[in-house]
């Protein structure tokens, strides 16, 4: 239990955190106090015994964590949580570096060259009054004085969503390497670079271009465990990348729990392990979107014979069209394809499956991933030649076997040609809506969303949701929620906004989203029709659940084979 401010003391143990100055937690809401100066050689006690017993333990090496503002060290180096006026002074630099002076000096008196400390460290901390890189530069060599051994360089400081500290798509690659590059020009020890390197090449240029001479890596080992190992094999097309889809942060506010949406395994690594199968069986997959591919890719790994029916003339499903609105799924699109590929499964495309198919194939097994039926309202004037649905819309863009779907081209094709006004109405407020919002006004459309409910896309966590919102903010996207749509004319969208009065908000196209329901129809009908098959359903065909419900329903189906 550290002693910081953002300490869980006050909820486990119903003490007070100690942090440089009385701080309210972005975690509990509950305030810190300022630590007394006896109680604070108390603390370099405790670290000083820590680092014993690690020694004693026989680890090689120890890490001090002194970023991000919300663990003690890191709370004393951050100028915006350290308001002391006595030798740790916030004010200065001095004064903010000297309690993890102290702390190494500490340490260094308890082991000795016992063991080498890495100091994790915000380079930048990217807010109004935060420290910045130059500072991070000029105190590093006074820290490998003190008995630094290594830096590891994150970035950002603690807030509510974590929001610089764990980095969204938007933020971009690599975001803390110049920073690593800073620090490593002015030491000669080694520098460890971390913060959204997804991309095993990319990784490997930084390292080339001298920038840092280790990468750290979190959320991508989370995403594929195995990331070492097939590096190290050459397999690097293998590795199955992070999304940067921030469920993980959402699951760990939310629940506290850990997971990921492109590796079901990953939290329920027992539960959900692919061991070989004790009989093997013939098996129909009927659906290739991300349930489908992963139900089928899990269960031809564990030895099953494996066919997987697509009624589209290519594999994705609902991935696809998620890959052109957020370019940060194709890597997984492009994945699932590959193992697909590689595996014993038998693909069936431009074939949509009844249910004289399946018993006609007479399989052991049927896992039925069809997807969800999108529910469009009844609004006047939505049969207008100017209005579409969301899957008019996809339709349109991609040919009606969607063979003309390819997420980069169509991307780039969009930026010259789209199918709908300068002035857009979106009526409906999910994620797909959001994404489309946003992929409409990077393309110079005006864009308004229209949802009926109090937020929007209730689906995803807030720490996702607040970066949408921050991005449509920027991009001049007006958002209206509790808006009752009344009726749709050829120049507009007549709504009444909550609390206000009827007004027309000019369109000159509209997108009706709709709402995805389940649809277990031909699940119920091919349980019906093998009553003696294991036959079970996943993904958006029992419900909304984006892409971690749809991996995770397509590994249990698979595994339960």
């Amino acid at each position: 239990m550290h002693a910081g401010p953002d300490g869980l003391g006050p909820e486990l143990h119903r003490v007070t955190s100690l942090g440089p100055s009385v701080i309210p937690s972005y975690l509990t809401g509950r305030p810190s106090a300022e630590i007394s100066k006896p109680q604070l050689l108390e603390v370099f006690d405790l670290f000083r015994a820590a680092a014993r017993r690690a020694a004693e333990a026989g680890y090689d090496g120890l890490e001090l964590h002194a970023a991000h503002g919300y663990m003690f060290l890191g709370s004393f180096l951050a100028p915006q949580r350290n308001r002391r006026t006595d030798d740790y002074r916030g004010d200065s630099v001095r004064g903010r570096i000297r309690v993890v002076l102290e702390a190494l000096a500490a340490i260094r008196a308890e082991i000795g060259d016992a063991l080498p400390i890495t100091l994790r460290i915000s380079g930048y901390e990217r807010v109004a009054g935060g420290r910045p890189i130059y500072e991070t530069a000029q105190v590093a060599p006074q820290l490998v004085a003190a008995g630094v051994d290594a830096f590891h360089v994150s970035g950002g400081v603690i807030d509510r969503l974590v929001t610089q500290m764990v980095n969204g798509a938007d933020d971009g690659d690599a975001l803390n390497v110049g920073a690593a590059a800073a620090v490593k020009e002015v030491v000669d020890v080694p520098v460890i670079a971390v913060g959204r390197i997804h991309d095993p090449q990319r990784a490997e240029q930084i390292l080339a271009d001298g920038r840092a001479d280790f990468i750290a890596m979190g959320r991508p080992l989370l995403a594929d465990p195995e990331l070492p190992a097939k590096l190290a094999a050459g397999h690097a097309t293998r590795v199955r990348r992070c999304i940067s889809c921030e469920n993980c942060i959402d699951a760990m506010e939310q629940r506290f729990s850990v997971d990921c949406a492109v590796n079901p395994r990953t939290g329920k690594e027992r539960e959900l392990a692919v061991r070989p199968a004790r009989r093997r069986r013939r098996v129909a997959v009927i659906g290739a979107g991300p349930a489908g591919l992963e139900a089928a890719r899990v269960a031809a790994a564990r030895g099953h014979r494996v066919t997987l029916f697509e009624a589209a003339g290519q594999l994705g499903g609902a991935l696809l069209w998620a890959s052109v609105l957020h370019p940060e799924n194709q890597p997984f699109l492009r994945y699932l394809r590959a193992e697909i590929a590689r595996s014993s499964v038998k693909v069936v495309l431009n074939h949509t499956v009844g249910v004289d198919d399946i018993t006609e194939l007479a399989p052991d097994g049927v896992i039925v991933a069809t997807g969800g039926t999108v529910v469009v309202p009844d609004i006047p004037g939505a049969d207008l030649p100017h209005v579409r649905t969301g899957p008019g819309l996809r339709g349109l863009f991609a040919g009606r076997r969607q063979r003309l779907i390819r997420p980069t081209l169509l991307r780039a094709a969009s930026r010259a040609w789209l199918p709908v006004g300068d002035r857009v109405a979106i009526i409906g407020g999910d994620l797909v809506a959001l994404e489309l919002a946003e992929f409409l006004a990077r393309r110079g459309r005006r864009v308004a969303i229209l949802e009926a409910g109090k937020t929007l896309a209730p689906e995803i966590g807030n720490k996702r949701k607040t970066e949408h919102m921050d991005r449509l903010d920027r991009l001049g996207v007006t958002v209206h929620v509790r808006a009752s749509v009344e009726q749709i004319t050829a120049a507009a969208v007549e709504f009444t906004p909550a609390g206000g009065t009827s007004r027309a908000l000019p369109a000159d196209s509209v997108v009706v989203a709709g709402t995805l329901h389940a649809d277990t129809t031909l699940f119920d009908a091919v349980a019906a029709a093998l009553p003696t098959a294991q036959v079970s359903a996943a993904g958006d065909c029992t419900g909304l659940g984006l892409i971690r419900k749809a991996t995770e329903d397509g590994a249990r189906a698979a595994c339960a084979l």
